[in-house]
C-alpha cells in the first residue's frame, strides 16, 4: 500500500503550464503520486515547474524520476524545470553528479534575474 501521507502533491494552473508542488517524502513508496501529475501535464504538453522546495527526503527513485523527466523533456516540445530544490533534493543532486542533466531553477536565481 502507498505511503502517500508522506508525500504532498500539489497542482497549480499557470497561464502556459503546471506548477506541481511536492513536500515530504519523495521515494519508492511515494514516487508514483508525483509520477502521474508529471505524466498528465506532459500528455497535454503543458509546461512544469516542479517545486521541490517542500521535500524533506529524496531517494534515488526521486532522483531517477527527475531525470527521466529531464530526459523526456529534452527530445519532446514539452518543458520541465525543477524549482527551489530543498536542501535534500541539492545535496542528492550534487553527490549524485547530475546537475548537468537537470534544469534546476534556484531561488538565487530568482532573485538575480528580478
Amino acid at each position: 500500500m502507498p505511503h502517500t501521507d508522506l508525500l504532498r502533491v500539489t497542482v497549480e494552473p499557470l497561464e502556459d503550464g503546471r506548477l506541481i508542488r511536492a513536500a515530504g517524502e519523495v521515494d519508492l513508496s511515494t514516487a508514483a503520486a508525483l509520477t502521474r501529475e508529471l505524466a498528465a501535464a506532459r500528455v497535454e504538453a503543458e509546461t512544469v515547474l516542479l517545486d521541490l522546495s517542500g521535500v524533506t527526503f529524496i531517494d534515488s527513485t526521486g532522483l531517477h524520476l527527475l531525470l527521466d523527466e529531464s530526459r523526456r523533456s529534452a527530445v519532446t516540445d514539452w518543458s520541465f524545470f525543477v524549482v527551489r530544490p530543498s536542501g535534500a533534493v541539492r545535496r542528492l543532486i550534487e553527490i549524485s553528479g547530475t546537475a548537468d542533466l537537470l534544469t534546476v531553477i534556484d531561488s538565487t536565481a530568482e532573485r538575480v534575474l528580478s
